[in-house]
């Protein structure tokens, strides 16, 4: 279950990545230069480069909540790896319908993370 927390490391990394990769290709006024800059002075971003931020802002809600109930069944020996990993694999889905628009889809992937956050709690009752 260590590979999933490391997993999740790498989720983290490409959450923090992808509004600058979106930037880039999206917008004239985010430069390497800007990225490397104090961002000092504010730019045009496009609609994408938000909804890649506020992707990061949401999975910040959820993931406190799968870190310690990843780090919990380590330390008890509650095998939690398939819903884990199955968490971790919609979280990564959820990125890109949530930059591309795709309502009502990336909500009900939304909601079948939480629900696996659900059956993780409840394999420790």
């Amino acid at each position: 279950m260590e590979n999933i927390l490391l997993l999740s490391c790498a989720l983290i990394v490409f959450h923090i990545i992808c509004p600058m990769i979106i930037g880039i290709l999206s917008s004239k006024d985010i430069t390497f230069n800007y990225l490397f800059s104090s961002r000092d002075t504010e730019v045009k971003t496009s609609i994408f480069f938000e909804r890649s931020k506020r992707t990061f802002t949401n999975l910040l809600e959820t993931f406190p909540i799968f870190l310690i109930l990843m780090v919990l069944s380590i330390f008890k020996g509650i095998d939690n790896y398939n819903l884990g990993m199955c968490w971790l694999i919609l979280r990564f889905i959820y990125i890109p319908l949530y930059v591309l628009n795709f309502k009502y889809i990336r909500t009900l992937i939304w909601a079948s993370s939480f629900l696996l956050l659900i059956l993780m709690l409840f394999k420790f009752l």
